[in-house]
């Protein structure tokens, strides 16, 4: 087998790899954090900035900063540690609260009829692969403005089905045209989020949080789940602290 046909095998296998959800994947994702998280926090922050620096030079080695083509919707990536959570998509709500003039509970029918928004996206995942994916959803901006945020506000917290949450500051959000999304390339795909995923260009995928049902608007600087544990908290892409 050539050098040629071997790299596209692996490559092959590295889509199918994180586009799926394997017993091998879900037992590989399971063992890094067990790994990870028995580490003291200053341990963890030098490894997770090593693991970072790595993948982005494997990165671009393998080219991946080379693909802005459309990724086609079985070959998306996705990482959750804990599987899929099943969420009653037709049942589903978004509740708003915290530092806000009004306390809101929405449908997912009355967040379609909202405003669209609609982008072609690029998601850079920390584990080094990328999805490039036309997304449609309503803007947090807007809202931010339904709600009314206080004076008091810092940053938003976003709560997830599968108990994760993720935090990010306000101006953050409105500045990078940060949006819930609720279709990825034209479908509804559980494993992508699926009622509603935070998409905000140009941050790293475990900021884009998947099957969001609460936002909570807080007064203080708490970290989300990831940072929490020493990933990078601006997490720009190429952040490594």
């Amino acid at each position: 087998m050539s050098t040629i046909t071997q790299h596209s095998a692996i490559r092959r296998w590295l889509i199918r790899f994180n586009a799926g959800d394997s017993r091998l994947k879900r037992f590989t994702l399971k063992l890094s954090y067990y790994v990870f998280i028995v580490l003291p926090y200053p341990l963890r922050r030098v490894a997770a900035a090593a693991f970072i620096l790595a993948t982005l030079g494997v990165k671009k080695l393998a080219g991946v900063e080379r693909q802005n083509e459309l990724t086609p919707l079985d070959e998306v990536g996705t990482l959750s540690f804990w599987g899929v959570p099943g969420v009653d998509t037709v049942a589903a709500t978004l509740t708003i609260g915290g530092e806000v003039e009004r306390d809101v509970e929405l449908r997912i029918d009355e967040l379609i009829a909202m405003p669209t928004v609609e982008r072609t996206v690029r998601m850079d995942c920390v584990g080094g692969f990328r999805n490039n994916t036309v997304m449609t959803g309503v803007s947090v901006a807007h809202l931010f403005d339904l709600v009314g945020v206080r004076d008091s506000a810092v940053r938003a917290v976003f709560y997830c089905a599968d108990g994760y949450y993720e935090s990010m500051s306000i101006s953050e959000l409105v500045e990078g045209e940060a949006f819930l999304a609720y279709l990825v390339n034209g479908e509804r795909v559980d494993k992508l989020g699926n009622p509603l995923r935070l998409a905000i260009p140009g941050k790293y995928g475990y900021k884009w949080a998947k099957w969001i049902q609460r936002i909570e608007l807080v007064d203080d600087e708490r970290k989300g789940y990831w940072e929490s544990r020493g990933l990078p908290d601006r997490a720009n892409l190429g952040d490594v602290w």
